[in-house]
């Protein structure tokens, strides 16, 4: 295998580990940002749009964009999308729960998570706590990289019908996980979390907190050509965007456009949030952008129409045990290229133009690239890409990664990929 590519899949194994929540992933981001010479803004100031490289965090999302020199009021956008957030397990706002002398944390399950492979896992514990501040609540990112949780299967001596009738899982009975032993009462969680980041509880408000799988992101396989990681859905794109973005502003020529990057929470479900997908986030900051460079409604619009956007997000590799879950004729294959995803019920939102705009992109990089449309018989995802496609009105395609073990704690892709993607998400936004 080519050097570069196992080199981005480090890299890209890197980001997901340093990112166990929405939080850090835009911690890391920005992290990664700032030293690219980026700086951030404070969406509650008066804004004059110069030529520069922004981003703003929004909760879990983060918007970083760079206004090219030159730029008129009506310059376009190349925005590449992706999203935060994972399905997991995040904590009730009183955990504290127990029975039959073990101490346990409750539960809401987050998003569309594949549960059994929640079960017999180390956990660590990672999120953000509020506490008291001077005149405003003060937030505050914490992580535990400790095994701290566990939710255990039940032994098969005690569920012979698991052969027959396979693993049945309720999420409010079943996937409590153990947090130690003894009597439980309300209250324990809350100073052990204190306790853990050095505060006093009685400053302790309210907290985000979540579950995460502790074994580090690696390559794997005979020659290293598949990840293993946890997040894939989607960290992998949000690396892949940002690394596009960063790649394209030191190419031989300027960008002709203002690129932006938007990382989105809450895609899981459903992106309804004020830092979601469908909310006013990114729609207020390209209208900021527009007024901040002296241009008016008209301008703004003007800009809209003449931007595109990418929606990235992962996609589904054919399964080698279920082939027969997959269209006959769009059969997506590991370390084959980024993958272009159509439906013609507009759950993606590719048009026969955008597919165009992204082959040519991946002509450009040099990149093979794959189309993958659902069996006519089964019911598709959906990405941030309609939502974009309607809000913004700019024409959007959807496109993803091949991976297999799509919503697992421990998912599974291509080594090859990451370095393609983002080597095609750089062309576009040339």
């Amino acid at each position: 295998m080519r050097a570069p590519q196992l080199d981005a899949a480090r890299d890209l194994a890197a980001f997901i580990d340093a990112s166990p929540s929405p939080h850090h992933a835009c911690a890391e981001a920005a992290r990664r940002l700032e030293a690219a010479g980026f700086t951030a803004r404070d969406e509650t100031a008066a804004w004059s749009e110069t030529a520069g490289r922004y981003y703003v965090v929004r909760g879990g999302s983060l918007i970083a964009w760079v206004e090219p020199e030159g730029a008129d009021v009506a310059t376009p956008f190349r925005l590449l999308g992706a999203h935060t957030d994972s399905p997991n397990l995040r904590l009730k706002p009183k955990p504290d729960r127990g029975r039959a002398g073990w101490r346990q944390l409750g539960v809401e399950i987050y998003g569309g998570a594949l549960l059994n492979s929640w079960l017999d896992r180390d956990l660590g514990l990672s999120g953000r706590v509020w506490l008291k501040g001077d005149d405003a609540p003060v937030g505050h990112t914490f992580r535990v990289d400790r095994p701290i949780l566990r939710v255990p299967q039940l032994a098969i001596h005690l569920h012979r019908e698991i052969r027959t009738d396979g693993l049945k899982l309720n999420a409010q009975k079943h996937m409590s996980p153990v947090f130690g032993l003894g009597s439980s009462k309300e209250g324990d969680f809350r100073a052990w979390l204190a306790d853990e980041i050095g505060v006093e509880g009685k400053d302790m408000l309210t907290w985000e907190a979540m579950t995460h799988d502790l074994t580090p992101s690696t390559l794997s396989g005979p020659n290293e050509e598949f990840l293993s990681a946890p997040r894939l859905d989607n960290l992998h794109s949000c690396w892949t965007t940002l690394g596009g973005m960063l790649d394209a502003l030191d190419g031989p020529e300027p960008p002709r456009h203002t690129l932006m990057v938007t990382l989105f929470d809450h895609e899981e479900v459903g992106s309804g949030s004020r830092s979601g997908a469908e909310g006013p986030l990114v729609r207020t900051l390209l209208e900021r952008i527009v007024l901040g460079r002296g241009g008016d409604r008209e301008a703004f619009h003007r800009a809209l129409v003449a931007s595109q956007c990418v929606s990235a997000d992962m996609a589904h590799a054919v399964h080698p045990n279920y082939p027969d879950k997959h269209d006959d004729g769009h059969h997506v294959q590991m370390n084959a290229g980024p993958v272009i995803k159509t439906n013609q019920n507009q759950r993606y939102a590719s048009e026969g133009l955008t597919e165009a705009r992204f082959e040519l992109a991946c002509q450009e990089a040099d990149v093979p690239y794959q189309k993958w449309v659902m069996r006519s018989d089964l019911a598709c995802g959906s990405t941030i890409g309609p939502i974009t496609a309607m809000n913004l009105g700019m024409p959007v395609v959807d496109v993803g990664c091949p991976q297999l073990a799509m919503h697992s704690a421990r998912e599974f892709g291509g080594s090859h990929d990451p370095g393609y993607m983002r080597a095609a998400l750089a062309a576009f936004c040339a």
